[in-house]
């Protein structure tokens, strides 16, 4: 297929369309609630206990994306972590599976004020909207609740495709989820899973960072959604 005169736009989740959202780290800490203090349990305090492996989607990491399997990789790390910071053996284990329950939790996500306005100024322009993004396996969930869903044309997670950014598979599959499209824009702010991985799959690209960020080999860089309808 030739894509004929079809756009579209590829969206990350975390950190593109929401400015606030919860890291593990906070998640593993509300999930111990009034004895995360106890055990000096903060976000700050659990870095350099998470640090020592890579999350499923980084290099190195595991993996493993998609259902059970995700959460039995995932769940380990927890506890692991737990541990490493003086949590008995049987609240690490009881905290850690009750991660899953409070990362869904869609009152702990913020989308971008700017959001939905660049979302249809870009859909008047002729683009479809997209995810792509690397995620926990039951996220749409989320992802439904923060009501996007009516701005976006089809979803592509990497706990449900079974590969994820910056894998050109998961680019290949997000082309297809599309139909295709001649032109193809990713939208993110993490430099490799997003940028590099666009890039590799010979995507365009526009990188959401903070003032001051190193180039990442995007297109564009950004620091306002606002931004993009310009650029296309």
């Amino acid at each position: 297929m030739d894509g004929g005169g079809r756009r579209a736009i590829f969206w990350d989740f975390d950190g593109t369309l929401t400015d606030g959202q919860p890291s593990w780290r906070t998640c593993m800490t509300l999930a111990l609630g009034e004895r995360a203090g106890e055990y000096g349990v903060t976000a700050d305090s659990l870095r350099p206990h998470w640090k020592r492996g890579a999350l499923p989607w980084q290099p190195k990491g595991s993996g493993v994306f998609t259902g059970e399997a995700f959460w039995e990789g995932m769940v380990a790390r927890f506890e692991d972590a737990y541990k490493a910071m003086g949590v008995p053996d049987a609240l690490a284990a009881e905290a850690a599976r009750r991660v899953r329950e409070i990362v869904q939790d869609e009152k702990l996500y913020r989308v971008r004020r700017e959001a939905p306005g660049a979302l249809m100024a870009c859909a008047y322009k002729g683009y479809k909207n997209y995810v792509l993004t690397n995620n926990f396996p039951e996220w749409e969930g989320v992802f439904d609740r923060l009501k996007l869903r009516p701005y976006f044309a089809g979803v592509v997670n990497s706990g449900t495709a079974g590969v994820a950014k910056p894998d050109v598979r998961i680019f290949r599959k997000a082309e297809a989820v599309a139909n295709f499209p001649a032109h193809l824009w990713m939208v993110g702010d993490n430099p490799v899973a997003d940028i590099q991985g666009a890039k590799g799959a010979g995507w365009k690209a526009i990188h959401i960072a903070k003032p001051g960020s190193p180039r990442s080999g995007a297109d564009y860089m950004v620091q306002s959604l606002d931004e993009i309808p310009k650029l296309l």
